[in-house]
């Protein structure tokens, strides 16, 4: 499986479908919350088009994991189709167990019990590993805070799996066997 792994598109219509440009065919795609607005501490993305985000959201519905962040309010999960978003989700993908929060709130969990975190919030790429749990924030396509120029990433569960961080030019910029 190739699977997009995302979050904080605020909106950003261009961006995303950049993303789904660069990143090429993909399977699932696992979003980590703030979908459509862009906050009232971001400045209004370049390409918002929310509207038109939400109809993208809405046809590909049946293959998006999300959870729901600080940002995203009853009617953008109504305009995407979605009646909830939960605020944490565990799912198992590729015989890996996984944890996807916003990372706005206080979640106790134990690394342990996962192989795979998910995060967004901060807008900032990120992917380390400890011990055996990898923790992945694939920052922001549309309003990064670090010097990207906005991030996604791909984990790819065959041949021998691994996860990249990719900035919205398709390039690699940090990436760890998975």
């Amino acid at each position: 499986m190739r699977i997009l792994i995302i979050s904080d598109t605020h909106g950003d219509f261009e961006c995303f479908e950049r993303v789904l440009d660069k990143a090429g065919n993909t399977d699932l795609i696992i979003h980590a919350g703030d979908y459509l607005y862009h906050g009232p501490r971001n400045c209004i993305p370049e390409g918002y088009a929310p509207g038109k985000l939400a109809e993208t959201f809405r046809k590909k519905k049946s293959s998006i994991y999300g959870v729901r962040g600080n940002c995203d309010s009853d009617v953008d999960l109504m305009l995407m189709g979605f009646s909830e978003l939960p605020r944490q989700l565990e799912i198992a993908l590729a015989h890996r167990a996984m944890l996807v929060h916003h990372g706005d709130l206080a979640i106790q969990y134990s690394p342990r019990d996962y192989d795979l975190v998910i995060s967004g919030h901060t807008h900032i790429a990120s992917i380390s590993r400890q011990e055996k749990t990898i923790f992945l924030n694939p920052g922001s396509p549309s309003l990064p805070k670090d010097s990207t120029k906005g991030t996604f990433a791909i984990w790819e569960t065959h041949p021998s799996g691994s996860i990249g961080l990719f900035d919205l030019d398709g390039e690699l910029l940090s990436f760890k066997p998975f």
